[in-house]
Order: structure tokens, then sequence, then C-alpha cells
């Protein structure tokens, strides 16, 4: 069980993906916020000031990493994940907001602990912030 401050944003269109990994990771003690939009998150994100926020790459409107790149100016403590179904290289925007490879997970995730890992490993680099 992790410790229940750390806040995650969740950005997914789908529906069924965004209540599984949202039941999911609170059922792991996360306080987790999710919404269909990135335009939606984005008006939000520096009043939830989450530790780890994870975006769809396609979504309707803003698409993900034109979200992250916005959303981190806004909350820039903010750790950014990729969970997409498209194979997809970083930009080097993305690479110079501190994104790497092992950011980016593919749908379908059959294993979300390997997405609790990772948050999980975020929270001990912040110091359980």
């Amino acid at each position: 069980m992790t410790d229940s401050a750390l806040t995650v944003l969740l950005v997914d269109d789908n529906e069924m993906i965004r209540d599984c990994v949202t039941a999911y990771l609170e059922d792991e003690g996360f306080t987790v916020y999710s919404y269909a939009t990135a335009e939606e998150a984005l008006e939000l994100i520096a009043a939830i000031n989450p530790s780890v926020c994870i975006s769809d790459m396609r979504l309707p409107g803003m698409h993900g990493e034109e979200f992250i790149l916005k959303a981190q100016i806004n909350s820039p403590l903010t750790r950014y994940l990729l969970h997409t179904g498209m194979l997809y290289t970083l930009s080097d925007e993305l690479r110079a907001i501190g994104m790497t490879d092992g950011d980016i997970f593919l749908k379908p995730l059959h294993d979300l602990s390997k997405l609790v890992q990772k948050i999980t490993q975020i929270a001990a680099v912040r110091g359980g912030q």
C-alpha cells in the first residue's frame, strides 16, 4: 500500500480505461483525479498539483504531448507518464522536461502493478511527495 497523500492525475478519453486505471490506483492507496480531455485537466492541474500525471497520447482536441508541455508550465514539479496505444518516440521537448523512454507505458497494460512501481519510484525520488 502506498502513501495515500500521493496524488495522481489521469487523462484518458476512453472511459473504461480511465475507470479501470483509476480504481486500480485508488486500491493501491493513491488519490486519483481523472479527466476525459486534456483541456479539462489543464484547467485544474495547478490546483491539484499531482505528484504524477498519466496521459494518453491520442486525446480529442489537444493531444498528449501538447498537454504535457502546457501542464508542465503550470505544475513543474509533476512527473509525466504516457499511457498510449501507439508506438511513440519521445520528442526533444518532452526529453527536455525530464521524460525518458521508461515513462511510456503501452496499452493494453495487462499488469498495472508496473505503473504502480513507476509511481512509487517517482515518489521515492521526490521524498514521498
